[in-house]
């Protein structure tokens, strides 16, 4: 025989009594952002089965319906190991304020443009499922109406 047991009770034991001990670890603020949301984590224990800290935030709304930032949800949900700094946050939102600027401008100017076109009376090319040919025999409401006629007594 080997020189040393398994102990199996012993590490039974010494599991039960980790699992009823408190945790000591305490959430550290690892940052905020501009709504004003704080954002922690929680490190594992070395007794701790978990791979990865548990993360989460602080809701400033009652009912957890509120935006996040892309950069802190990429955080949150371990797709990234650091947490996003301020100025990368930033840059981020300017970005995303520019491109929604950008997006109205655009939708601003094809509306004009469909606008002048139907002024004019030039015909416009159709886009999209309108373009696709439909015939008066294979319309639904035709087929409906001889329907009707077919099924009215005489």
């Amino acid at each position: 025989m080997s020189g040393r047991q398994r102990g199996l009770f012993r590490m039974i034991f010494r599991d039960f009594l980790a699992s009823i001990r408190p945790t000591i670890n305490r959430p550290k603020l690892m940052g905020e952002d501009y709504f004003g949301t704080k954002y922690y984590e929680v490190s594992i224990n070395s007794t701790s089965k978990k791979k990865r800290p548990s993360r989460y935030f602080e809701a400033i709304n009652d009912d957890f319906e509120q935006e996040i930032p892309a950069e802190w949800e990429a955080w949150l949900r371990h797709r990234r190991k650091e947490p996003p700094t301020f100025e990368e946050i930033e840059t981020n939102y300017k970005i995303q304020v520019t491109k929604k600027l950008n997006a109205a401008e655009k939708l601003e100017a094809s509306k004009k443009e469909i606008e002048a076109l139907k002024k004019t009376d030039i015909p416009v090319e159709k886009r999209g499922y309108e373009s696709f040919p439909t015939y008066e025999e294979y319309s639904p409401t035709n087929k409906l109406a001889e329907l009707k006629s077919k099924l009215k007594p005489k």
